[in-house]
């Protein structure tokens, strides 16, 4: 893998990859640019501050090096954009998703003990968990309609969609917590564990070296199939 840390080369070699794809299945001409618009340091800097937290290095210098968003592991990375004056990250055709900075992200093995202190600090002593949910009925007792939004907006605080990677799952940046900077996999479900990216040799991912891996196994593999290889190990 390039061990390098900046992003020289990168676009041109992804805008390649999309090139030889568009090709190989004898597409027409492309309807978009590959990449969006790169930011500016004062739009990086303005969404940082409409948060209050400064994006991980190697996230923010794609976002000034490379683009907004453009194609990514496993098929396309979330853009982020400015829509009516706000910052957020973007599906395609979708409504922007705000970050929750307010608390840090909480790893899989803790997220339990995170709701038990929520249902306790509302007055409820929890009843029993659930394989599959943990304590989202307790949740519901006690919120009532608003429980599902409440449970999945504190599931997901602290990091940001990063990624789509087909069939409902998706990848996770880390923004807020001692694990900022790395990225977690979230497999299609109501409550799935979030699963640290790794290199071959065990290496959690940072974005710059979970990109890289991606690139270099979408070029080795004719240019083109963004849906082969293997997930996280």
């Amino acid at each position: 893998m390039d061990t390098q840390t900046g992003w020289s080369g990168i676009r041109e070699r992804v805008i390649a990859v999309v090139e030889a794809r568009r090709r190989a299945r004898g597409w027409g001409p492309p309807q978009h640019p590959v990449f969006e618009p790169v930011l500016t340091a004062a739009e990086i800097a303005e969404a940082e501050a409409q948060y209050g937290v400064k994006l991980p290095e190697e996230y923010r210098t794609f976002l000034a090096e490379v683009g907004a968003g453009g194609p990514g592991p496993e098929f396309e990375l979330t853009s982020l954009r400015r829509v009516d004056g706000n910052w957020g990250w973007v599906w395609e055709g979708g409504d922007p998703i705000p970050l929750d900075p307010s608390e840090p992200f909480v790893e899989t093995q803790e997220w339990a003990d995170r709701q038990l202190a929520t249902l306790r600090t509302a007055g409820f002593e929890p009843t029993t968990r659930d394989e599959d949910d943990d304590y989202l009925n307790d949740y519901r007792k006690v919120f009532g309609d608003a429980a599902d939004r409440i449970w999945h907006e504190q599931r997901d605080r602290g990091a940001i969609p990063i990624s789509d990677n087909g069939c409902g799952m998706t990848s996770w940046l880390i923004i807020v917590g001692p694990h900022r900077g790395e990225l977690r996999d979230r497999n299609v479900g109501t409550n799935p564990p979030y699963i640290p990216f790794v290199d071959v040799h065990g290496n959690r991912h940072n974005f710059h070296t979970w990109y890289l891996e991606w690139l270099e196994r979408s070029e080795r593999e004719a240019l083109g199939s963004w849906d082969d290889g293997p997930g996280p190990q």
